[in-house]
């Protein structure tokens, strides 16, 4: 088996101490997600700051940046189109 690796932690968490170094799993541990999910927040980073402890919740995507789509406005620009559409969805 190879080395575990040690990262030295920079903020001001209660469960940490500034300057040391901790595994992954135990930063995971404080942070609340996943081994996988913080290697992948901590991948090329030479030490850990509070930034990437906040836990999952905290990283919800606003509702004006979602793609929903616009069904108020249709996709047939021309009658021949939409009359085109009403009789290709027709069953057969």
């Amino acid at each position: 088996m190879g080395n575990i690796r040690k990262i030295e932690y920079r903020g001001t968490n209660n469960s940490l101490v500034n300057g040391e170094k901790y595994t992954y799993k135990e930063f995971a541990e404080v942070a609340g997600v996943s081994y996988r999910c913080f290697v992948s927040r901590a991948h090329n980073k030479k030490y850990i700051t509070d930034k990437e402890l906040v836990p999952l919740n905290a990283h919800k995507i606003p509702n004006k940046w979602k793609n929903k789509p616009d069904l108020t406005e249709s996709r047939h620009e021309t009658y021949f189109e939409k009359v085109s559409q009403v009789w290709l969805s027709k069953s057969l």
